[in-house]
């Protein structure tokens, strides 16, 4: 198997994700450029992931 870091990962997750939502409902082509140029809004799924495991710290922290 190959070897890929954290980041690289991530974004062939995010385009999976971004393809797979696309193709499951068809949007307007300037729409559809944004997602697959990767510049539509939102978040990316790393910042995300990271954001959540600082609040489940945070959480678990005060307990």
């Amino acid at each position: 198997m190959g070897e890929a870091d954290e980041t690289e990962l991530l974004g062939v997750l995010r385009r999976w994700w971004l393809r797979a939502r696309l193709y499951a409902d068809p949007l307007p082509d300037d729409v559809r450029t944004d997602i697959e140029a990767g510049t539509a809004p939102g978040r990316a799924a790393g910042a995300a992931l990271r954001q959540a495991a600082a609040d489940r710290e945070t959480s678990t922290g005060e307990r």
